[in-house]
């Protein structure tokens, strides 16, 4: 696979590649995701087998969150990541919202493995994989009143029935990338959807890795707890000011910019609806002290991020990665970065096209010197 173009004379091009090696640094190792995807699979045939509680209710079994979305990163402490799923139930609709919820209990519980690590959650049901990651199940029916691709799901501690669409903010998520589906997302009697591939960091979409460097930065700031800082409102703001920018330097810097825009500017507690099923809010769980850290969140990255664009050599850009994603995770990626393009030079593969000044690994350009980084510009 070649590498993405590195324009070595450009302190954005650099930051380019260094933010890039930090998403690559953040992806869930190949032996996690083979893991991940073994039990995904297993509970759902699981729900699904023949001759099950659910089997009445035709069960569809997809992905959801950000597994779905390919903006999952490596936990911030530990190696204990999450995985979320849905359990859509059909011909439920008319159903109280926690019989719904308990018939989904039930099938697991009677799975001698799962019943030992099950935990019952506010929405969803979490089998808890120690050391390697959970899988949180959400109970699903279709609501017909929104129509399409929406569901609703119990909340217990509410006991009622909640909006939301986890397929349809997926497509809209990848349009935003300026991704197509190759073809539409039906309902089939009884279906297990794939897992999607994962995907090398320096072949997705701009948004999918300025969502993971948002979300990096929520860990950094609050210590791993996302309470304030939602992955699912960070990448629904992040998707919503998305313009096409190609470069993860400009990306990152407009979308920062335009969030704090709108904190600053919206008196009281914003609102976040999903662009595909507005009954839902997906900010509906800030306080005002909640939302006063997003607020605080937002600002100091920010205020990071200014220092980061204003630093000059290496050394220093490595201090300003470190500040906002972690100093470990920065040094990792400066250091493949440095790997990266000595590698190429040695080999005579860094490039410059004359005309654009930017490194290339094709066949004609002028041979790039031996040279430092981040020197004044």
């Amino acid at each position: 696979m070649a590498h993405p173009a590195i324009a070595l004379d450009s302190r954005q091009g650099q930051l380019d590649s260094l933010l890039e090696q930090i998403c690559i640094a953040l992806q869930i190792t190949p032996t996690q995701y083979a893991d991940a995807k073994q039990k995904y699979e297993a509970v759902g045939e699981w729900l699904s087998a023949d001759g099950s509680l659910l089997q009445v209710f035709h069960p569809m079994i997809y992905p959801q969150g950000s597994m779905r979305l390919g903006t999952t990163n490596r936990p911030w402490v530990g190696e204990e990541f999450d995985l979320d799923l849905v359990c859509q139930l059909h011909g439920c609709s008319g159903a109280d919202p926690l019989v719904v919820y308990d018939l989904v209990f039930g099938r697991l519980n009677e799975h001698g493995t799962y019943t030992e690590i099950l935990e019952k959650k506010k929405r969803c049901l979490r089998l808890n994989y120690a050391g390697n990651f959970h899988l949180d199940i959400l109970p699903a029916c279709p609501d017909p009143r929104r129509g399409g691709a929406c569901v609703k799901v119990p909340d217990r501690k509410l006991e009622c029935w909640m909006p939301t669409n986890p397929i349809g903010f997926a497509s809209w998520f990848f349009d935003r990338c300026r991704y197509q589906p190759h073809r539409a997302l039906g309902y089939l009697a009884k279906d297990v959807r794939p897992l999607p591939s994962p995907v090398p960091s320096e072949m997705k979409y701009p948004l999918q890795r300025t969502v993971q460097l948002l979300k990096r930065h929520r860990d950094s700031f609050f210590n791993g707890n996302p309470e304030a800082a939602r992955s699912v409102v960070l990448t629904t703001l992040a998707a919503t000011f998305y313009r096409g920018q190609e470069s993860l330097t400009v990306c990152l810097d407009d979308t920062v910019s335009a969030i704090l825009r709108l904190v600053e500017s919206t008196p009281g507690i914003i609102a976040i609806p999903n662009p595909t099923n507005p009954d839902e809010n997906f900010a509906d769980s800030w306080t005002e002290e909640t939302y006063s850290q997003f607020k605080r969140y937002i600002r100091h990255f920010r205020q990071q991020l200014d220092a980061l664009l204003a630093k000059r050599g290496l050394d220093d850009v490595s201090k300003g990665l470190g500040s906002l994603f972690g100093s470990s995770i920065a040094t990792k990626a400066v250091s493949a970065f440095g790997g990266l393009t000595r590698g190429l030079r040695d080999r005579g593969e860094l490039l410059v096209a004359p005309k654009t000044a930017t490194i290339t690994t094709a066949v004609s350009g002028l041979a790039i010197p031996r040279n430092n980084f981040f020197g004044k510009a």
